[in-house]
């Protein structure tokens, strides 16, 4: 037990020392590449700069924990194996999946700790950051109505309207159309505005044109109200512009933003494409972790060593190339959203059980 958190604490110390390292680079790289443009535009003052990092560093972790955990991995077998502390262990009678499952916990604990940051972390620094960077420094409208939520069919009904007042929470200029089973219009009413009841999640509709329509499609009759209520399911909280990406989402808005989606007509590849990379990605972390599996084989000289870095570091970096590749075949519609999101993750696992066996057999 000892040795499990002896190689444990080494992999974790490399993880931590690479994090640092990477988001040590990203806030120098991204601040000097701002300051060529970006800051002499907007002009923002230093504590707006401060919190614009501060709040980018949950996403930038999380992205950074893959590779984290493959360095660590590979150095941490590595110096092992240099200092023959593995042939050690080997003669103790510890087998090389014992030897690398520190490894496997380490990067499960990294997976966990990128889905507990991609789950309640970042959705909420995201919004953060975007109030920061696009309303205070940038200067945007810090709410609007999105362009997609103008339209909407929940049904048998197609709803529209014109603009929404989120101070008043209304709708103005409000059109539904009731259509038939043959998609031919039963009913029409266009109503000036229509207020939000959040008790009752009804909307009040004032000043109504109803437009009654019979199975020819022709104009039965017509009929004016002052008011009426009617039940849309529209919730005014998701009627306005989100400025988060899909992975600044959680995994439960992704999929309400689907369904919304599917409900109103749209077309929702690119979200389901996000989704299913939101959910394999974090996973990575695990996956790239067993590339030091093999080194628990045997001791190997310097030339093996070096060999065996460049090999982990290409396994690496074509875990992201892939995943990349994939992603954009996904919104393309060249292969399911699955296989887009999880590809990567089998590809690289595949390589790492080969590369054990090998190493085994060798």
């Amino acid at each position: 037990m000892k040795i499990f958190w002896y190689i444990l604490k080494d992999f974790i110390k490399y993880v931590v020392g690479t994090l640092i390292l990477c988001m040590f680079l990203f806030v120098l790289f991204d601040f000097i590449h701002k300051t060529t443009k970006y800051f002499a535009q907007y002009k923002p003052a230093a504590d707006l700069i401060v919190k614009m990092y501060f709040y980018q560093l949950p996403m930038h972790i999380s992205q950074a924990l893959p590779i984290a955990s493959l360095l660590a991995s590979v150095i941490t077998m590595v110096l092992l194996s240099r200092t023959n502390e593995i042939t050690a262990m080997r003669a103790a009678g510890m087998g090389p999946i014992r030897i690398a499952l520190p490894l496997a916990f380490g990067g499960i604990v990294l997976s966990g700790l990128a889905y507990l940051l991609n789950e309640k972390v970042i959705p909420r620094t995201a919004k953060h950051l975007h109030e920061v960077q696009d309303v205070q420094i940038e200067g945007r409208a810090a709410s609007e109505v999105s362009s997609s939520a103008r339209w909407q069919r929940r049904g048998n009904l197609i709803i529209n309207f014109r603009n929404y007042d989120v101070a008043t929470q209304k709708l103005q200029g409000l059109n539904i159309v009731e259509v038939r089973s043959g998609f031919q219009p039963e009913r029409i009413i266009d109503a000036a505005s229509a207020e939000y009841s959040p008790e009752a999640d009804l909307w009040d509709a004032q000043d109504i044109l109803i437009t009654y329509f019979g199975r020819d499609g022709t104009i039965d009759f017509s009929e004016r109200r002052k008011s009426m209520t009617v039940r849309l399911s529209l919730n005014p909280k998701k009627l306005m512009t989100d400025l988060r990406s899909p992975e600044e989402m959680t995994v439960k808005e992704l999929r309400e933003v689907i369904s919304q989606g599917a409900k109103s007509g749209s077309d929702t590849l690119a979200y389901r494409v996000d989704l299913q990379v939101k959910l394999a990605y974090p996973l990575a972390a695990f996956v790239v972790s067993l590339i030091g599996l093999k080194f628990g084989y045997r001791s190997e000289r310097t030339t093996e060593s070096a060999r065996s870095v460049l090999m982990a570091f290409s396994v690496g970096i074509s875990y992201w190339f892939i995943l990349n590749a994939f992603k954009a075949l996904g919104k393309r519609g060249d292969v399911a959203p699955i296989v887009a999101g999880w590809f990567a993750d089998c590809f690289v696992f595949g390589i790492v059980l080969f590369q054990a066996w090998r190493a085994r057999k060798d």
